[in-house]
């Protein structure tokens, strides 16, 4: 899955997400940290506040998104990036890792600890049930994740990718979201058109414009009144819980 043209004409301008963790990123950077790299950085809403402090470079393919950081930075893939061995104290990924395909993210994950002389810090989903997010393009039939999010991710997930690194502190933060089982969601998008995906919940919450990663068509996404899908969320509703959206976890080199 590509959104590499997505990116590019975003308007980064507008792009306030990441701003909302910087006060958790700052509080779990210790203390003996100089330099950082901010890989995926985007427009550098965590990078220029960061530059105030340490040596930052900020790392991101888009040129679009480049444009808006302020002090040293690199355009270069995630799964790639033009720095030698253990050249940065921390390394920081923020709102990235959940957007890879299986192929990038594991190299990713290698570059993370290649270029990590000492920590890495990153920022991902709290335990996000992807398929919740899943709409259809209307053109191509292609199913993906509205937010075009890919990995999941938990603590013990991060310590099983990170093996040689101990998780030093994690928090959490952002709204308080429900969780949705996997086999709830299967069954309710098996069951019912694509329009009635949405939980009912989220159905005059938000945003709703896409894009297809596939066939490249912009489109808005639905909401559509299912009794099937209104049982399946109900059910979901009545056997989980609301967790806190985001989570940073800091890990140390063992």
């Amino acid at each position: 899955m590509d959104n590499e043209k997505y990116y590019e004409s975003f308007d980064w301008s507008s792009f306030k997400d990441s701003s909302s963790n910087f006060k958790i990123i700052a509080q779990l950077i210790p203390e003996d940290v100089n330099s950082i790299i901010d890989i995926g950085c985007g427009n550098g809403l965590i990078t220029n506040e960061l530059a105030k402090k340490f040596k930052v470079v900020g790392v991101d393919r888009s040129k679009a998104a480049l444009e808006f950081v302020k002090g040293d930075k690199i355009a270069a893939s995630c799964d790639s990036v033009p720095v030698e061995d253990q050249s940065f104290d921390l390394v920081l990924s923020s709102e990235l890792l959940e957007h890879l395909d299986a192929p990038t993210f594991d190299k990713t994950v290698k570059e993370l600890k290649r270029i990590a002389k000492k920590y890495i810090l990153i920022g991902v989903p709290n335990q996000e049930s992807l398929n919740k997010g899943n709409i259809q393009c209307p053109k191509c039939n292609t199913i993906f994740h509205r937010c075009y999010h890919q990995q999941s991710f938990s603590v013990q997930k991060i310590e099983k990718l990170f093996p040689e690194y101990k998780v030093v502190d994690t928090k959490t933060c952002g709204i308080n979201v429900r969780v949705y089982k996997d086999s709830i969601a299967n069954i309710k998008q098996k069951l019912t058109p694509a329009k009635a995906w949405i939980p009912y919940y989220w159905a005059k919450k938000g945003e709703r414009n896409a894009h297809c990663p596939k066939c490249d068509t912009a489109f808005e996404y639905e909401f559509k009144f299912n009794p099937i899908a209104f049982a399946m969320d109900s059910l979901n509703v009545l056997l989980t819980k609301k967790i806190p959206f985001h989570m940073v976890v800091l890990m140390e080199k063992k």
